[in-house]
């Protein structure tokens, strides 16, 4: 709130409220031509990442689940694995991965899409999932197959429209954590590639108070209304 008010205030220093209020700072930043860049870059590296995610995690949590169950114990392995190494540990093992054969794209700001998979892994996993469980997925695939629909055709015509609301509320979600994600970013790509984050980073000092709190009340705000609107679609689910 003290951040708002201040990007907020035309003057606020020695009293215990603003001297007045004005928007201008506001319209300073939809001018900055570095800010609209470094939000449309973290914008399409986010989105590239979880289209990434959502085509390669749906099929492959698919199979596991329906042909070989046993396998979901190795998923869940995975996904304590992710929350139990620490990012700067991942990010030395990662940079090694991503610097040969015809993954080498460190140093490039695609290497986000990589490393966003593995911080996505453990969120999307267990909203698909979840949303996977919460339908009789093995009868209603078996009753298509006697109607002569084959597996996989039954999975995109009746499985996916029942689970897509459960996508919906992971992709949402996992958004916002990869929006506001600066640690793996900073050490990543660090100034090279200037994302949201880092833009952030970068008006510590040199520009107005005004300014960045401006900046840093958009950005809040931007990840509020996306968590928001996750937790509403998931509402939504639950009612029905």
């Amino acid at each position: 709130m003290g951040t708002a008010l201040y990007s907020l205030s035309t003057n606020w220093s020695g009293t215990i409220f603003p001297d007045g209020f004005t928007i201008k700072w506001y319209f300073e930043i939809m001018k900055s031509q570095f800010l609209l860049k470094a939000m449309f870059r973290t914008v399409y590296i986010c989105f590239i990442s979880l289209v990434f995610i959502v085509v390669i995690m749906v099929p492959t949590i698919f199979v596991t689940s329906y042909y070989f169950p046993k396998m979901e114990k190795l998923m869940e392995f995975l996904v304590l694995l992710c929350f139990s190494i620490p990012g700067a540990v991942s990010v030395v093992g990662l940079m090694k991965i991503y610097s040969n054969g015809i993954l080498e794209i460190t140093g490039t700001l695609y290497i986000l899409i990589g490393v966003y998979f593995v911080l996505a892994f453990p969120f999307m996993y267990r909203g698909i999932k979840n949303s996977m469980n919460a339908i009789p997925m093995r009868e209603i695939i078996e009753s298509a197959n006697i109607l002569g629909a084959s597996t996989p055709k039954a999975f995109i015509r009746l499985i996916l429209p029942n689970m897509r609301k459960g996508i919906i509320v992971s992709l949402l979600l996992t958004f916002s954590i990869l929006f506001g994600e600066f640690l793996l970013v900073n050490m990543l790509v660090g100034g090279k590639y200037q994302t949201m984050q880092m833009y952030i980073n970068s008006i510590r000092t040199g520009v107005s108070g005004h300014f960045s709190s401006a900046v840093v009340t958009v950005y809040f705000l931007m990840i509020f209304v996306i968590t928001f609107l996750g937790f509403g679609f998931n509402r939504e689910k639950g009612d029905k």
